[in-house]
């Protein structure tokens, strides 16, 4: 009679285990699709469908995903759970560089890996949301499990020959590493002019998808010598310069501000105040040296502009700082002055406990370890921290010159789009929306409230009689809406491909004021307007303005200043300054 197989015969036959197989590259091969769906972020269709006219692209970004639903199929024997797995490796990290981007205007790279704790707190002041896009993909994610579920049942029978088959695949797949890792493939083969008419990093990154840029920037993450690096031409460029000792009767009190996404909206043309909330910053640059800085971020990621600043290295040295490492606070307090400084927020955020220690500084305060104790609560807001920083400065130990570097808070993001902290509108609306008015106004509220306590401040500080020189600066520009939307709604052009647009997006306002007694030791009356600036060269002007040579690096970087006084993570560095950074960065002095 006829011989029927049983379910279980059928589950191990080789065509079922094949069509299983088949399934799960396919499955590889959707989600590598999902995830450059989400991979445009804030752009429409077109650049979705870019992704897909360019070979090098497509492959390139479905390729890891096929690879890992093939060797998760072997290992695990089951097709759905190989979809769902590869889902949750892919589209996970893929959904935080969708969220990174519109919220923050930057890219998730491989190295913000180690700033998984602190991404995780910030989520609490931003809101997630569900929008077209993300439940497209939850459809087919469901469709996805429910079809493999039910159709692609096949296994294999035994353990060994599969787990050996996953390992050669794994191990074969080291294969492609010079395709990942090959900067002429990035900046040539995947080239998309859909996304990448502009000058950011960001968008050149967007423009290739996220799976393949994100492998591409793991070699970013690892400390690696500039292409062509020179060691003895880079340590003899330095070695021209030798380290300047500050006579004592030469030395300043320094003291700098980082203001949270402090900028001076008046400058915009495009905004019509009904109140002039600036009046008191632009009297504070009448009294001082003040010009344009020039970031390397928008929106977020605070430590890299505060990092340049205090190091004097350009972006693409700002690294983890896990051990000590060259800075200026370092140089300082090689010539005796106290280094502290502070941050009314928590010591873990972008680990400044550690690495600010690393970078020279003495003493820190932050929110568990001061502010707490003195103003209550766990953010201290303008009105307290100011007052807090000026109690500092006047109890310091006065037989040491001093340097402090702070960071305030109050003008962080995101900004209410729903609940207007403001009396009345400080710019006139148009026809924006209630929410674009909203998030404005509210970051003006909380300027305004800045400004004022800045001013009080500096007024307090210059009656100080000894040498006192206060540098202040923005460190980004501040966020406003997915995707930038609040600054479009206005009309203020951010199209990083025009100058106007780049500037916009990415300058802010540097000022610099001395009191009498340090103009005096100084010899210079900080006054007028300055250069516009990278972050990198803030310090050397300040250290200009002091007649300060500083240390081997600040001199060497000074003569390339003068030349090339903006030099932006999106243009190209000169060569021997790359060199030079690099090995500055790589060689600890002190």
């Amino acid at each position: 009679m006829f011989a029927y197989k049983t379910d279980r015969e059928k589950l191990y036959s080789p065509c079922k285990i094949t069509f299983a197989l088949l399934c799960s590259l396919f499955g590889g091969f959707v989600t590598g699709m999902c995830s450059l769906f989400f991979a445009s972020g804030p752009y429409g269709m077109d650049v979705w469908i870019s992704y897909l006219k360019n070979p090098y692209i497509l492959v390139l970004n479905v390729l890891p995903p096929i690879i890992i639903s093939a060797c998760l199929y072997l290992l695990l024997n089951r097709a759905v759970w190989s979809f769902v797995l590869t889902n949750v490796l892919v589209i996970v990290p893929s959904l935080i560089n969708y969220f990174k981007i519109a919220f923050r205007g930057d890219c998730f790279i491989f190295s913000d890996i180690t700033l998984v704790v602190e991404a995780g707190r910030m989520l609490e002041d931003y809101k997630l949301f569900i929008d077209k896009r993300i439940a497209i993909y939850l459809v087919v994610l469901a469709l996805g499990c429910a079809l493999t579920a039910i159709f692609a049942r096949g296994r294999f029978e035994g353990g060994k020959g599969r787990f050996i088959a996953a390992a050669v695949i794994f191990a074969a797949s080291f294969l492609l590493v010079p395709l990942y890792t090959s900067d002429g493939i990035y900046e040539t083969k995947t080239k998309n002019d859909t996304v990448e008419r502009t000058w950011t990093d960001s968008r050149l990154y967007m423009s290739k998808g996220f799976v393949y840029p994100f492998l591409h920037s793991v070699k970013d993450a690892i400390p690696t010598p500039p292409n062509g690096y020179d060691k003895n031409a880079a340590a003899e460029a330095l070695g021209a310069f030798a380290d300047e000792v500050i006579p004592d009767d030469k030395k300043v009190n320094i003291v700098c501000v980082m203001l949270e996404a402090y900028n001076d909206f008046s400058r915009f043309k495009e905004l019509t105040f009904t109140e002039d909330i600036y009046a008191k910053y632009r009297e504070l640059e009448k009294m001082g040296y003040s010009g344009t800085l020039v970031t390397d971020v928008f929106a977020g990621d605070t430590r890299i502009t505060e990092r340049e600043f205090l190091t004097g290295l350009p972006f693409a040295f700002i690294d983890d700082f896990s051990k000590k490492s060259n800075s200026y606070v370092w140089y300082l307090r090689e010539n005796g002055y106290t280094t502290e400084g502070s941050h009314p927020l928590n010591a873990w955020f972008y680990n400044r406990e550690n690495i600010n220690r690393n970078l020279g500084f003495e003493n820190y305060y932050f929110t568990e370890n001061y502010y707490k104790e003195h103003c209550g609560g766990d953010i201290t807001w303008d009105n307290a921290f100011f007052p807090e920083m000026y109690k500092i400065y006047a109890g310091r130990d006065r037989s040491k010159p001093y340097f402090s570097y702070s960071i305030s808070y109050q003008g962080h993001g995101p900004y209410d789009s729903v609940t207007a902290s403001f009396d009345a509108p400080y710019v006139e609306s148009g026809h924006v929306s209630e929410a674009d008015k909203n998030i404005m106004n509210n970051f003006l509220n909380a300027q305004k409230g800045t400004t004022e306590h800045l001013y009080s401040f500096v007024k307090d500080m210059l009656e100080t009689e000894e040498p006192l020189v206060l540098v202040f600066f923005g460190d980004h520009k501040p966020w406003m809406g997915v995707g930038g939307s609040v600054y479009t709604s206005y009309g203020i052009n951010i199209d990083t491909s025009t100058e106007e647009g780049f500037m916009n997006y990415y300058s802010t306002r540097y000022l610099i004021i001395a009191n009498d007694a340090a103009k005096a030791v100084c010899g210079n009356d900080f006054l007028g307007e300055g250069e516009t600036l990278s972050a990198q060269f803030l310090m050397n002007k300040v250290f200009e303005l002091c007649g300060y040579g500083g240390n081997s690096y600040m001199q060497f970087a000074s003569s390339v200043m003068r030349e090339n006084p903006i030099i932006h993570r999106s243009h190209t560095v000169p060569k021997l300054y790359e060199d030079v950074s690099y090995y500055y960065r790589r060689n600890f002095a002190y």
